[in-house]
């Protein structure tokens, strides 16, 4: 494993901790509001991943052996890991010695529901051209939606950018992952 892979393992771990650590602690209103929001991530991810399927997104993914997938070490973000935290479960042992921790050797080893935001909401040329107008109208609306959602999280937890969990760490340094900036 590269000293790279080894430090983004060791702010992941961390992080796990913490963001659980943290989830625990959340008053039972705060974790309604989450819920509600990740339900509807969850719906939306879906509806995209449908879209994604009718462009015979899987069939060109496996043809290219996943490339977009090689930038994904960082895309996952707060609101990915409370889709966890919520049911009582943990992400995957994410492997950092790979181009993308969760990238298993059948494609992502995450549910379509909890991918990052990023993972779910890219389509290369070769999917949009498969899609016809109203589809493909239908996906950036979705999509629209999703980030918006998304946002909602970075707006009330600063550790929930999008820019993903690991980013943050690196330039906030154990600083609080859910802590309300509406507190």
């Amino acid at each position: 494993m590269t000293d790279t892979a080894k430090i983004r393992a060791q702010l992941w771990d961390g992080l796990m901790a913490r963001a659980l650590e943290a989830y625990r602690a959340l008053a039972a209103t705060e974790k309604e509001w989450i819920a509600g929001r990740l339900a509807r991530i969850a719906q939306l991810q879906r509806e995209l991943d449908t879209l994604f399927r009718a462009g015979n997104g899987l069939a060109a993914c496996h043809n290219c052996g996943g490339d977009c997938c090689a930038k994904g070490h960082n895309h996952m973000t707060l609101a990915n890991l409370l889709a966890f935290l919520q049911d009582g479960e943990l992400p995957p042992v994410a492997d950092f010695s790979l181009t993308c921790p969760f990238l298993g050797p059948q494609g992502c080893r995450l549910a379509v529901e909890r991918r990052p935001y990023n993972c779910v909401t890219f389509i290369c040329d070769e999917i949009e051209i498969a899609l016809c107008p109203d589809q493909r109208r239908r996906f950036y609306s979705l999509d629209s939606e999703l980030r918006q959602l998304y946002l909602e999280f970075s707006a009330r937890y600063p550790a929930a950018a999008m820019t993903g969990l690991l980013i943050r760490e690196q330039r906030s340094p154990g600083a609080p992952l859910l802590q309300s900036s509406t507190e």
